[in-house]
């Protein structure tokens, strides 16, 4: 007889029996019973607390990042009276998931009310009012969350999977939220995490008193969505920071149905939201601020415009970017998400079922669907899945309902889609698409950006030529600009445009019906913030090295120089005769290299370069500042700030560092606090002929003067134009001024005084002198 243990070393492959199943009616391209041979043999037994879902219907979460993952495969949940995680898309027998009882505070029971995928192999799950993280890679284990200060029921988060390895891509997988939607919490306070659900902190959203249904952080919007039940449901939206005053429409649904309504933003994050109860399904393309009501086909097969009612209603729901599919009591339901079609059509029926399989539906890839439900294993603590796989194409072939149009496009291309791209601040972004209609169809695509306070567009349709079939070819050219510099928006409709933000852009054809289901919609995601490859350096026409002053030996040599004690303020408010000790500092020479070399009586103006992906772009035409690390202060600028041309009074160094308790000149002036002296700010604000104007700019005549003070300078230079880029652009260097005289110790006053007092004992002995030495003689012969 075979032992578990060599079973497990002889079957390190997965065998996979596929054992067809003629119960069930469902329109199954293949029906298959997956299991495994841990299934026959294995005596391997859960350890912990037992999990299970809250919720008497089960539902299955699914990462949506497919294309990211190894062979194309997204790691999946189960959640039902049992809960089971799969990495291969339930195609082999898995151990019911499980807790330790450590960390449960020796509860008996371990209760799912939610779970979400993380960044990158962890699960967030809320189990007994509390969040934790199951970690399933090679280090598998649960860790309990930080800073739940109360219950929560639900979390949620959104996932970019258009580039994961993009840092600004990956903070948004990084976000999440915790919420309890049974406790109305005071100001609508919610519980965030920026760390992928280690740690969380509280957010108060200030919203009227109402029980919170639903909380998503809808990315391409820049907006938090908080779904709120008041007199009627609808979103409020907010950012970290403040409340927006805009709220979506109000969903309409009876109010007996409101403890049933559930929610799901769907991925992409195109901007379409999904409400269902067991009756009904309405849907959302721009995040809550309108709804439709979904419509169902009307087929010989299902002659109904409405969903089944009441416990024949809808169980499970799933849905990629482009797809949707209702999994009701006995019957199957499949749509295509796109902006103007909202019909559904019925695909299948299994009058066979009785609900109580604890059946759930996934898209396996697009245009095709799975059902599955966990089956007891008889020999082990294992379960196996029964799976129905649906060709969806081939199914719709069959149904054919009336009033339903073959897809009008034969091609529809373009090289963005899911991309993620960076248009900075002033910047032009083109991106083109293929556009081939069927003959006589008269389709045509259209355009559409989920976030259109921060990003605009033009687009412009042309005809290209003729396909080898002899059908029309148009080329779509799209031109993205940023909605503040577009002038094709009021003013009021462009909030927070300094930070920037996110938008999907999507092509889709217009009423192009059920079956262009390879004919997905084009979509990227644009990201209106710094791109990570742009920063500045300064430009140098010889460097102290160069010219023999320093050798790069000694510099990397562990360098140090001294400041003296008069040349520098810790503090960096340019105070002068302080009571302290002359400072030494140590040179890094791997972030400065080799000092520029300047002459001290010679205005300078600091070049900056402006580089992105490691090539040349542009000499930096923008408002910049500069200050000297260690609090130097021994320089100044040419013009004052009536000089500069200033119409208000500029902004300075030590009105600003005054301002911070840290003293930390590094955060204290920038391009999100600038504000140009060239705007009027009223009467009050005046500039003065004596301050001295501390901006620079490469195409404005301000300079640095340095005063007689040989030695090196660190300097850092931070450009605070806002209208400049989303980049914080900073860079530090160094330089070497020399050529000033050695500080004398004579006192120049005493010296004068002396000098004066000795020219004029010169005067008087030249003048009584010869007197005396009469006077002298005619007493001589006085005598004689």
């Amino acid at each position: 007889m075979w032992k578990a243990g060599t079973c497990l070393a002889l079957f390190g492959r997965l065998l996979l029996c596929l054992v067809e199943v003629s119960s069930v009616t469902w329109p199954c391209s293949q029906q298959r019973l997956v299991f495994s041979a841990e299934s026959v043999h294995s005596q391997l037994r859960p350890e912990g607390i037992l999990l299970s879902f809250i919720d008497p219907d089960p539902t299955l979460v699914q990462h949506p990042c497919a294309n990211r993952m190894t062979e194309g495969i997204s790691p999946a949940l189960y959640l039902g009276r049992q809960v089971f995680l799969s990495l291969d898309g339930f195609e082999s027998s898995l151990l019911p998931l499980t807790v330790p009882q450590t960390l449960l505070n020796a509860s008996l029971m371990a209760v799912v009310s939610s779970a979400t995928f993380g960044y990158k192999d962890e699960l967030v799950v809320v189990i007994n009012g509390g969040v934790f993280l199951y970690v399933y890679g090679r280090r598998k284990g649960w860790i309990e969350a930080k800073g739940i200060s109360y219950p929560v029921t639900d979390v949620s988060n959104a996932h970019c999977c258009y580039d994961l390895k993009d840092q600004n891509c990956a903070a948004v997988c990084f976000f999440v939220i915790a919420y309890n939607k049974d406790m109305p919490t005071p100001n609508g306070e919610i519980l965030v995490s920026f760390d992928a659900g280690l740690t969380f902190k509280t957010l108060y959203a200030h919203i009227q008193e109402g029980p919170l249904l639903a909380v998503y952080y809808f990315v391409s919007w820049s907006q938090i969505g908080i779904l709120i039940n008041r007199t009627n449901i609808y979103f409020q939206y907010m950012d970290p920071k403040s409340v927006s005053s805009l709220t979506g429409q109000a969903l309409k649904t009876a109010a007996q149905k409101i403890p049933e309504l559930r929610t799901m933003y769907v991925h992409g994050l195109r901007g379409f939201v999904l409400f269902w109860t067991k009756d009904e399904l309405h849907w959302s393309s721009n995040h809550g601020l309108t709804l439709e009501t979904s419509i169902i086909y009307s087929t010989m097969e299902y002659p109904y415009t409405t969903f089944p009612s009441g416990n024949e209603g809808i169980r499970s729901v799933a849905a990629t970017s482009s797809e949707i599919a209702i999994l009701t009591k006995m019957h199957l339901f499949y749509g295509s998400l796109d902006l103007i079609s909202k019909q559904l059509v019925h695909i299948g029926k299994d009058d066979n079922n009785t609900g109580t399989l604890g059946e759930v539906i996934m898209f396996v890839s697009t245009g095709r669907l799975c059902l599955l439900y966990p089956v007891p294993s008889t020999h082990t603590e294992f379960y196996n899945f029964q799976k129905c796989d649906i060709n969806i194409p081939a199914t719709l072939m069959n149904v054919q309902p009336p009033g339903a149009v073959t897809c009008p496009v034969e091609i529809l291309s373009g090289e963005f889609h899911h991309k993620m791209y960076y248009l900075d601040m002033k910047k032009t972004l083109y991106l083109y698409v293929l556009f081939v209609p069927k003959p006589g169809t008269a389709s045509f695509p259209y355009v559409t950006v989920s976030n259109p306070h921060i990003m605009a567009f033009k687009a412009q349709l042309s005809q290209n030529g003729y396909t080898y079939d002899g059908n029309m070819k148009y080329d779509l050219k799209i031109t993205l600009l940023q909605q503040q510099f577009a002038n094709m928006a009021h003013a009021s409709f462009i909030p927070g445009f300094i930070v920037g933000g996110y938008s999907t852009i999507t092509v889709d054809v217009y009423n192009k019906g059920l079956f262009c289901i390879d004919m997905h919609p084009l979509t990227a995601l644009i990201a209106m913030r710094c791109p990570p490859t742009k920063f500045i350096k300064l430009f140098t026409h010889s460097t102290a090295c160069s010219k023999g002053l320093f050798d790069e030996y000694m510099l990397q040599a562990n360098f140090s120089y001294t400041i003296h004690e008069d040349a520098y303020d810790p503090q960096f408010l340019g105070r002068k005769k302080l009571n302290q000790s002359s400072l030494d500092v140590s040179y890094a020479y791997d972030q400065l290299g080799c000092p520029i070399l300047l002459y001290y009586d010679r205005p300078w103006l600091p070049t900056l370069e402006l580089w992105e992906d490691d090539k040349f772009v542009e000499y930096v035409p923008a408002d910049f500042v500069i200050f000297e690390t260690n609090g130097m202060h021994t320089y100044d600028y040419l013009l004052t700030e009536t000089e500069a041309g200033c119409i208000s009074e500029p902004q300075n160094w030590n009105s600003l560092i005054i301002n911070r308790s840290d003293n930390d000149p590094h955060t204290a002036w920038s391009r999100h606090n600038y504000k140009s002296c060239k705007e009027d700010k009223g009467n009050a604000s005046k500039p003065s002929d004596k301050r001295k104007y501390q901006v620079l700019n490469l195409n404005e005549k301000n300079r640095i003067l340095f005063q007689p003070y040989n030695g090196i300078y660190t300097f850092r230079v931070v450009v605070v134009d806002k209208f400049y880029s989303y980049c914080d652009l900073s860079t530090v260097f160094s330089v070497y001024v020399h050529g000033a005289l050695p500080h004398s110790e004579i006192n120049p006053g005493k010296t004068l005084i002396s000098f004066l007092v000795l020219i004029f004992g010169s005067i008087l002995i030249v003048y009584y002198f010869p007197k005396l030495l009469k006077e002298n003689a005619k007493m001589k012969s006085l005598w004689t």
